[in-house]
C-alpha cells in the first residue's frame, strides 16, 4: 500500500517545531449521496483538537473525521438559521 502526504509549508514546519509531534488528520466532506465530494487537510495535535475543528465544519454536510486509516467521529450536519 502506497501513502502519499501532502502538507502546506506552514503546517509541515508545525510537525516539527519544538519537537511536538502533530498528528495529520483529514475532514472529508460526504455529498447526499454518501460519497465524499471534497476533503479538509488538518495538522493538530490530538483527536480532540481536530474534533472541535471538523464539529465547527458540519453547517451543510455531513462528514468524517480521520487520522490515516483510522476513523475518529462522524458528524452530522447542523441545520443552518
Amino acid at each position: 500500500m502506497l501513502t502519499c502526504f501532502t502538507f502546506l509549508p506552514n503546517l509541515a514546519f508545525a510537525l516539527v517545531e519544538w519537537g511536538n509531534a502533530m498528528a495529520d488528520y483529514r475532514i472529508y466532506i460526504v455529498d447526499t449521496d454518501g460519497s465524499f465530494c471534497n476533503v479538509v487537510p488538518l495538522v493538530c495535535a490530538e483527536d480532540a483538537e481536530a474534533i472541535g475543528q471538523a464539529r465547527r465544519l458540519a453547517v451543510d454536510h455531513d462528514l468524517e473525521l480521520w487520522q490515516l486509516d483510522r476513523k475518529v467521529a462522524t458528524f452530522a450536519k447542523n441545520k443552518s438559521p
